[in-house]
């Protein structure tokens, strides 16, 4: 028997579609929906108004990466091809334009749900080990809900290193054992409000910011901020400015990111990651800022820059906060 075409294959009743299954969560005045795929904040709303860019998970995908958990790299890797412990490997190019490997493995995996309430969700997968990547993960996210507004906690632990193998590739080796995992984590959430991006006041606490080559947007040096278009310490409105640049130079202590509208309101994103990168999504149509607070700055998969390395069996956890004021 022929297959259906793909119009006439109905949505699975209990709500797996194309971005996996979704979750919807309330407290107080928030509302969010979660996606599985990629563990995905879909939307978060506050008495109506959208504080991320929203996107139809019924019916399309996200653009730009909208709200994907980005796991075991944030960013880019240039080149699609990365160097660590002496053993070269090859990633999947999926930033054609850059030739870069663009924000890990998971964005596009499907999560299972592993705890649900009506205010929380903890959703996990486990990344298996690959030619380009010979690390097994696990990797789980809690989204909790509550009327102070959006927590996200990603834990991910190492479960293993394959063992190279003939003309297999594999973890490099130190004394006969596998070296640890090399890894980072970020998030892809666009920050917005009911106004033109133009109309509105961006604040980000960062004295320093990467220059990036313009054709492969790889690192290319860094600066001050300091008399910069890239100066948002104090607040400004966005207006015309473009920027599609890592920060760094952050507080220690738990640091903020604030997009203001003209009425007075903002959504803030909290962190304590000592990157963030701050997109003013151009290529979507300025609908927002994405603010992505990074472990590790693009292209740390060869520069070891900020790397964090997981031994088998260690954790780390990485947070971040989304709520209006």
């Amino acid at each position: 028997m022929p297959a259906a075409p793909a119009s006439a294959i109905p949505d699975d009743e209990d709500g797996i579609m194309i971005n996996g299954e979704l979750i919807d969560l309330a407290a107080g005045d928030y509302q969010a929906r979660i996606a599985t795929c990629g563990a995905t904040l879909v939307h978060l709303r506050r008495g109506g108004r959208d504080l991320v860019v929203p996107f139809d998970a019924e019916a399309s995908l996200p653009g730009g990466w909208q709200g994907k958990t980005l796991v075991p790299w944030p960013n880019r890797v240039a080149g699609s091809r990365y160097t660590y412990g002496g053993v070269d490997y090859l990633l999947a190019c999926n930033e054609p334009e850059t030739g870069s490997a663009l924000h890990g493995l998971v964005g596009w995996s499907d999560f299972q749900v592993i705890e649900q309430s009506a205010s929380e969700v903890l959703v996990g997968l486990c990344q298996p080990g690959s030619y380009a990547y010979p690390w097994a993960l696990q990797v789980q996210v809690r989204f909790t809900l509550g009327e102070a507004g959006l927590r996200v906690v990603t834990t991910t632990t190492s479960l293993g290193a394959a063992l190279p193998a003939a003309d297999v590739p594999g973890a490099p080796q130190e004394a006969g054992l596998p070296l640890p995992a090399p890894y980072g984590v970020s998030c892809h959430p666009y920050l917005t409000r009911p106004a033109p991006l133009e109309e509105c006041t961006l604040t980000v606490p960062a004295c320093r910011v990467l220059d990036v080559d313009p054709q492969t947007m790889a690192p290319a040096g860094e600066r001050s901020v300091e008399g910069t278009e890239w100066d948002w310490r104090s607040g400004r409105l966005v207006g015309q400015t473009s920027t599609d640049n890592a920060y760094l130079g952050l507080p220690a202590e738990p640091w903020q990111v604030r997009l203001c509208d003209p009425e007075g309101r903002a959504v803030v994103m909290g962190a304590d990651a000592p990157w963030v990168q701050i997109y003013t999504d151009d290529q979507l149509g300025r609908r927002g800022v994405a603010v992505e607070p990074m472990t590790c700055p693009p292209n740390a998969f060869n520069s070891g820059r900020d790397l964090i390395t997981l031994e088998v069996g260690q954790s780390h956890d990485f947070t971040y906060t989304l709520h209006e004021e």
